[in-house]
């Protein structure tokens, strides 16, 4: 049985032409006519002008081969960075060029997808293990897109010969990893499994009907989807328990398969799985607008890296938008004006290895301009994850307001669009406390903690008088102390920014304010691997003592 006829036994329709994985050639049409109006104008300007920043880089010439042993992790994040960024520069050239038509895109686009099918084919050649195929599938994906997109502007040559590399890749890890009990099996079902799941079944809806092998491929995945990925791969409160930007790429890549496999096939996993696409942890914890520039740490989602701000969340607000008619996620989207820009992280490794994300020309397909941005009166304003020892409060959905999250006992505050209290209090290596109590009664709400047993986080609560009142109190001998920015102005017990937000000791004493006390590292692989940032940052340190065994901080922000 033909790919076509199997899937369209199992009640599908399966497109045959390309573009087929984000859109249609007619759909194209629109797309291109829609770039000078409304929403997609504004995605397109951040997407033309970071595809303009991709025509200064100069493709790999040079495989990174895989070195053992690997001590710190130096040759794992060498070759995971590289092809991140070789696939980003692919795939968002090939966006530039679809949305476009224009050939000072797609030319480069080409070279690229080239580039990096003769670079990284080797990567088909080595036994697959774990420690390789969470980038080589991520690559998979990007050469799949970019084959999709780029179809017509390839010389039947060049098609003949991206389809070669990405099936004898796809084959190699089929045959050699996902086919084996671990990976196919039930206990392989969070982060890295979606990630290297939806990768490997996004290759396999470019080559439906082209390559035999896609059809058991495509079959193989939407099992995995269905019973383990979708029912498993988030805790049952919503979270994904190895942490929060866990959460958003889970997303970005279950997304990214579920929509090509309905544009393909016509098979709908988000009508079922409704329930295990739910997007609460983004509305819990995005506090403000994202502004184009590095991002800083918990610069607009709390509790989050760098890396992890709200435009690496923006994308899958505006899928899940579009798949669930959710106008509060559409909102919290648009807050990120950067949205279709190319994500340049402060991650980058001592040879220059540079991590970047291209989630922009998903972005951009996947807004729905028929979804208006909007509040949704029962939308909560408190959250609890068990599942991962978190706990939120907000003030509302309008940015720059009272957003606040717990996370072990450890503390952070957002008011007036910074983060003015992130503890450093020995978060995550000290002991952790508990949630005990979550209240919401609409005006007031409130977070009681418990503490840690033997010391580490004192017992505290965080009470919320709406719309613009936090208090924290915590009971404790010792002093606190907490990072923030941008810098404040001390004013005896207070500190205020220009904007009129101020936070204030009401009990305790403002010890110090330390303007260079905290300096920013990234360190990655367990914490081993220094990295060096383009933008190293020093924020400030306030130190607080209690008085009689008590800190209480009252943060207030302008009506």
């Amino acid at each position: 049985m033909t790919a076509a006829a199997s899937w369209c036994a199992a009640g599908g329709e399966v497109r045959s032409e390309h573009p087929r994985l984000l859109f249609t050639s007619a759909e194209l049409a629109q797309m291109r006519a829609a770039r000078t109006r409304g929403v997609r104008a504004k995605i397109w300007r951040n997407l033309k002008q970071s595809a303009d920043w991709c025509l200064t880089r100069t493709p790999r010439t040079d495989w990174i081969a895989p070195v053992t042993p690997d001590p710190v992790y130096e040759n794992l994040y060498d070759r995971f960075y590289a092809m991140m960024h070789d696939m980003a520069v692919m795939e968002h050239l090939a966006f530039g060029y679809a949305y476009s038509g224009d050939k000072r895109y797609g030319t480069p686009a080409v070279e690229w997808a080239l580039a990096c099918c003769r670079i990284w084919q080797k990567e088909a050649e080595g036994q697959p293990d774990g420690g390789k195929a969470y980038a080589v599938t991520r690559l998979l994906k990007g050469l799949a897109v970019s084959y999709d997109l780029l179809y017509d502007r390839l010389t039947e040559a060049q098609r003949t010969e991206l389809r070669e590399v990405i099936a004898r890749t796809g084959q190699a890890y089929y045959d050699g990893y996902f086919s084996t009990p671990g990976i196919a099996g039930e206990g392989f079902h969070t982060h890295h499994a979606i990630v290297e799941w939806a990768s490997f079944g996004l290759a396999a809806l470019a080559l439906l009907g082209e390559y035999p092998q896609a059809d058991e491929w495509l079959h193989s995945t939407v099992t995995k989807f269905e019973q383990h990925l979708l029912p498993l791969g988030l805790a049952a409160d919503g979270a994904q328990v190895e942490g929060a930007t866990f959460w958003a790429s889970t997303m970005q890549y279950r997304l990214m398969f579920m929509d090509a496999l309905k544009r393909v096939t016509g098979r709908d996993l988000f009508a079922p799985f409704a329930a295990q696409m739910d997007a609460r942890l983004a509305l819990a914890s995005i506090a403000s607008r994202k502004t184009p520039g590095h991002d800083q740490d918990q610069q607009n989602v709390i509790l989050e890296p760098s890396y992890g701000q709200l435009n690496y969340y923006s994308p899958v607000l505006v899928a899940l938008a579009r798949a669930y008619r959710r106008p509060l996620y559409q909102k919290l989207a648009l807050w990120d004006e950067t949205l279709g820009s190319l994500q340049q992280t402060r991650y980058v490794t001592e040879r220059g290895e540079w991590l970047l994300f291209a989630w922009g020309g998903y972005a951009y397909a996947w807004y729905d301009p028929t979804v208006a941005p909007g509040d949704e009166p029962e939308a909560p304003l408190s959250f609890a994850f068990p599942s991962v020892n978190e706990a939120y409060l907000r003030a509302g959905y309008e940015p720059d307001g009272i957003v606040s999250g717990v996370k072990g006992g450890s503390t952070t505050i957002h008011a007036g669009g910074r983060p003015v209290l992130v503890d450093m209090n020995g978060w995550p290596q000290a002991p952790e406390g508990e949630l005990a109590n979550l209240r919401d009664e609409g005006h007031h709400a409130s977070i009681q903690w418990r503490g840690a047993t033997g010391g580490g986080f004192a017992p505290q609560s965080v009470r919320l008088l709406r719309p613009d009142r936090l208090t924290l109190a915590r009971r404790t001998i010792q002093n606190a102390t907490w990072w923030c920015y941008p810098s404040p102005e001390q004013e005896g017990n207070s500190l205020r920014w220009p904007d009129g937000t101020v936070l204030e000791i009401t009990r305790g004493t403002l010890v110090n304010l330390d303007p260079e006390g905290y300096h920013d590292q990234k360190v990655v692989g367990m914490g081993l691997l220094k990295l060096k940032d383009p933008l190293p940052m020093t924020y400030p340190t306030v130190t607080a003592s209690p008085a009689d065994g008590e800190l209480v901080i009252e943060v207030r922000t302008p009506r």
